[in-house]
């Protein structure tokens, strides 16, 4: 039935080959329309799952309390140079960048020091703990206050003087501590020299600024306008160093950028080139295997239009259905090329080997159309089967990838079933004008003398691949995961490069996990936040985590406030006497040579300090947009629920691929209204939802091809010699990953289900060949599964040059599919040429010799 169908198609392309090339070219000209709308994607948290809870708690804290779409501008300071003239330049710096229209505000400061000192220390003693009292209470003896006037002294005669005395003046007890150890906290863990009001890191290296843009980093055009309007800020500036610096100005300082939107910006180039590079290649390089094959430059026609319609069809319906492609689903290009050219291969080899026998035209494309096209046919649906199975799977680069090439192979298969006849036609035609006849070849690269050899010695050669399988089957039980997410990044990049920058000069402020609690109130989500930190506080210091930050750090709780106005209450009358410390420093001043007018100031913050009432709200605490921006980092108010983050600081380099079992404890022991989240957590999750669905896909894939071969062949052992190169090439292929030191990852996972697709046309197309050839001589028999082989081989060869340019990707998660697929497709064809034509031969000399025994029976 099948095979009918596939011959008037033949036959129509013989005779109408022009109407079919017009077809063509409609077909052609709308899918470029189409394919004109992609775009390219390249967020990698869009490939995690969506509506998973551990996954969208993820994203949607980022997005909300930031950390990732941030842009880092980082001043650098030569080694020995003094910061004035540095940070002086970060500030003309920030003033340029602020009038982008892009950015919604730039983050340069911690706050002045001197305005946060007038604006905070009246309500400080509300910060204090039970420790923080006893501090205090020692602080503001008659002895203290003495002993902390000499240290004024010592400080005001030291070289630093001029930089520490309007903080003395305004401080001049030394309580500032007391609350300026929380504010530093406005980034993350970031060390930072608090001193300079700016983010200076501790070694006085590096400088920071914190940029907000106005849209996501995903939006590469607008990422790309942005980054370069924001390095012609930094030329500006750079280009007025002389001016902002002064005479005899030091170096100019080092500038670069970083964060989110430069690591949007580069992954997105690299994909594009990638992209570009995966299809020059793979295209090129099938075409010279081609022409080095067939020994014929017109072949290049044939290989090359087939496939490439069936690209840009298959980038059309991508434009039409999807419209966009992230690191994932845009390999399947490559796949493509990979795997579509099987079918030309296999379809045109077949033509070669009927013209050479003596057909003409229109019977070598009959025989072409109904015996091997019914391969190609089944092949095809089979490979295509295998991928759409992905379209289970919980990742959403993983689905489009499954659709994307599952249809790509159908298009490709149909290219190939409806325009090579058309083709080859017009190609005899345009031969037979020219009264010579096209030169017809097809090289098996000594396949032929392999399968010949298997057929002629059968026995030794599954002697052989029985043993060989059982090793690898050993080898492949060493089988390791690798589940870094890192490790699937290029190396050397200019962002990755800056992250490290970054974490070298201000320490693990960049990598933290959340704990994220909802609350119908702010005073709810308050008292939650409290429970946590208190729970948190059990664990601060251990192997499972160094320490923790809230909104604590800033607004003390409720029950924490009303303990210290209790104390404020039973100690302000002596202790905290306003008028007791006034005198006592007033003399102690005097006896230290200082003027004690110059710390009226000072002294009248403290007064206000130890008369607070009432404890302070979040309100009290937003006095600019800078505290607004600080509060905003733990506490934000939503449509429907208050959230607030208590960031956790597990030990570096111990807890990255899960999150510690004690803070997974406490956020179960809180209940639902509390999610421990961070790329640990992801990481964890994805570890086992990759697993479970690459297992899922490959049974489902594994299962529909069984179905498919069943309800073609009615047979149940050719259906399973049908599966047995894919089922035995797949151990070759694991076995062979171990030797060659290459663990499953993330991306290669899913090349086992690829390989499914891949590996079981060749099978399909030797089994269709014996079955075809099976009542013949056995001379006949071997011919045709050499020339078959030949195919094979060629197929395979294709493949391997398709996927090979995978290799070349920048991403390491990519290279290592090309490597797998590579050898997959070489252990599943080596099984179909050499162990399959073994066991075939065993098969028909036992079918000879029960026919002659029964012959004897009837004598």
């Amino acid at each position: 039935m099948q095979g009918r169908y596939l011959q008037r198609i033949a036959l129509y392309g013989r005779r109408h080959y022009r109407r079919i090339f017009l077809a063509t070219a409609i077909l052609v000209a709308l899918s470029l329309v189409s394919a004109s709308r992609l775009r390219i994607d390249s967020d990698m948290l869009g490939l995690l799952p969506r509506n998973e809870p551990v996954v969208d708690t993820f994203r949607s804290t980022l997005e909300d309390f930031g950390g990732v779409d941030l842009l880092l501008v980082l001043v650098g300071v030569p080694e020995g140079e003094a910061v004035d003239p540095y940070e002086s330049f970060v500030a003309e710096l920030a003033r340029e960048l602020e009038t982008l229209e892009h950015l919604e505000y730039v983050d340069y400061r911690i706050g002045d020091v001197e305005e946060l000192v007038r604006s905070y220390f009246p309500s400080s003693l509300l910060f204090l703990d039970e420790e923080g009292r006893r501090v205090i209470e020692s602080k503001l003896t008659d002895q203290g206050i003495r002993d902390r006037v000499a240290e004024i002294r010592r400080l005001l005669a030291t070289p630093q003087a001029v930089l520490m005395k309007p903080l003395v003046l305004l401080d001049p007890l030394g309580l500032t501590d007391v609350f300026m150890s929380s504010l530093s906290t406005t980034r993350g863990a970031l060390r930072v020299d608090l001193t300079s009001g700016f983010f200076l890191s501790a070694d006085h290296r590096l400088v920071l600024l914190m940029a907000k843009p106005i849209r996501p980093a995903q939006d590469i055009v607008f990422t790309q306008e942005l980054v370069d309007q924001v390095e012609a800020k930094i030329t500006i500036t750079t280009e007025r160093w002389e001016e902002i610096a002064g005479p005899d100005p030091p170096p100019v300082p080092s500038v670069d950028i970083g964060g989110n939107y430069l690591t949007a910006l580069e992954d997105g180039g690299t994909i594009r080139r990638d992209l570009i590079i995966g299809v020059l290649t793979s295209m090129g390089g099938v075409l010279l295997l081609f022409l080095f094959a067939f020994r014929r430059v017109g072949l290049l026609m044939y290989a090359f239009l087939p496939l490439g319609i069936g690209l840009i069809l298959a980038y059309g319906f991508t434009g039409v259905t999807i419209g966009v492609l992230n690191v994932a689903s845009a390999a399947f290009a490559v796949l493509l090329i990979g795997m579509g050219v099987d079918f030309v291969i296999v379809s045109y080899g077949r033509y070669v080997e009927e013209r050479a026998r003596g057909r003409r035209i229109a019977g070598a494309l009959r025989v072409m159309a109904s015996s091997c096209g019914r391969a190609v046919l089944i092949g095809g649906i089979t490979s295509a089967a295998t991928f759409y199975a992905f379209t289970g799977t919980a990742f959403v680069g993983l689905r489009q990838l499954g659709l994307l090439t599952g249809t790509g192979i159908l298009l490709c298969m149909g290219a190939v079933i409806f325009l090579l006849p058309s083709m080859l036609a017009w190609s005899e035609d345009h031969y037979s004008r020219r009264q010579r006849e096209a030169r017809l070849f097809l090289h098996g690269f000594g396949s032929g003398r392999l399968i010949r050899l298997c057929m002629a010695h059968p026995v030794p050669v599954l002697v052989l691949g029985v043993g060989l399988t059982l090793g690898m089957g050993l080898s492949a039980l060493q089988l390791t995961f690798q589940d870094s997410i890192r490790e699937m990044r290029p190396e050397g990049v200019r962002a990755a490069a800056n992250e490290r920058r970054m974490a070298d000069h201000f320490g693990s402020g960049f990598d933290f996990m959340m704990l994220v609690l909802r609350g119908d109130s702010l005073e709810e989500v308050l008292e939650l936040t409290a429970d946590a930190g208190e729970r948190a506080e059990l664990l601060a210091g251990s192997d499972e985590l160094v320490r923790y930050e809230s909104i604590a750090s800033i607004l003390p709780p409720s029950a924490r406030q009303e303990e210290t106005l209790d104390w404020l209450a039973l100690r302000g009358g002596d202790l905290l006497d306003p008028e007791r410390v006034r005198s006592v420093f007033a003399d102690a001043a005097a006896s230290e040579g200082l003027r004690g007018s110059a710390f009226a100031e000072g002294l009248s913050l403290f007064t206000e300090a130890s008369q607070v009432s009432r404890p302070i709200s979040l309100g009290d605490l937003v006095l600019d947009d800078s505290s607004r921006r600080l509060l905003e980092r733990f506490v934000r108010e939503g449509p429907d629920a208050w959230t607030s983050i208590l960031y956790l600081y597990p030990p570096p380099t111990i807890w990255k691929r899960e999150p510690p079992p004690g803070l997974r404890r406490l956020a179960d022991e809180m209940g639902e209204h509390v999610v421990l989240s961070g790329v640990n957590v992801v990481s964890e999750f994805m570890r086992v939802t990759v697993k479970r669905d690459a297992i899922v896909a490959a049974v489902l894939g594994f299962l529909l091809v069984g179905v498919l071969l069943w309800v073609d062949f009615r047979n149940l052992l050719d259906t399973v010699l049908s599966l047995a190169p894919l089922t035995v090439g797949l151990v070759w292929m694991m076995g062979g990953m171990v030797l060659l030191s290459m663990p499953v990852n993330f991306f290669n996972i899913f090349v086992f289900t690829m390989i499914i697709g891949i590996g079981v046309d060749y099978g399909i197309h030797m089994m269709h060949r014996y079955r075809e050839n099976r009542d013949l001589d056995r001379q006949h028999l071997e011919n045709g599964l050499v020339e078959t082989g030949k195919a094979v081989v060629l197929a395979a060869l294709s493949t391997m040059v398709g996927f090979g340019s995978l290799s070349l990707s920048s991403y390491p998660g990519m290279r290592s599919i090309g490597y797998v697929a590579i050898l997959g497709a070489s252990s599943t064809a080596l099984v179909a040429i050499l162990l399959l034509p073994a066991y075939l031969t065993i098969r028909l000399r036992r079918a000879d010799l029960r026919a002659a025994n029964r012959g004897l029976t009837d004598v």
